[in-house]
């Protein structure tokens, strides 16, 4: 991980950090169908803005963070809507991905 000043003043500073990856190339994912089908539901998602155009930048970064955050807290509203619990799907969920991850690698 490399970290640099990004911004300071008096009584604050920014701070930008650049996280190892398995991305192949900038913009790029790893070969996972998984990534694949959250792409393309984000991508439906945000009104049909590819990651592709937003690849480069923080702002298209940020963009796609907020998508995907939009999108768990919507399925978790139609969750409770059809009489499940949110909490539980978030637990089981995330037990499913680290379970995943293990696996992997």
């Amino acid at each position: 991980m490399q970290c640099r000043i990004v911004g300071a003043g008096a009584d604050f500073k920014f701070v930008w950090c650049d996280l190892a990856t398995q991305l192949d190339a900038p913009g790029g994912h790893i070969v996972d169908p998984r990534v694949a089908k959250s792409e393309a539901c984000l991508t439906l998602y945000a009104g049909g803005v590819t990651a592709e155009s937003l690849s480069s930048g923080r702002t298209g970064a940020a963009f796609q963070e907020e998508a995907a955050i939009d999108l768990i807290a919507d399925l978790l509203h139609w969750l409770r809507a059809h009489g499940h619990d949110p909490d539980e799907a978030l637990d089981r969920a995330q037990m499913h991905f680290e379970a995943e991850l293990s696996r992997a690698g």
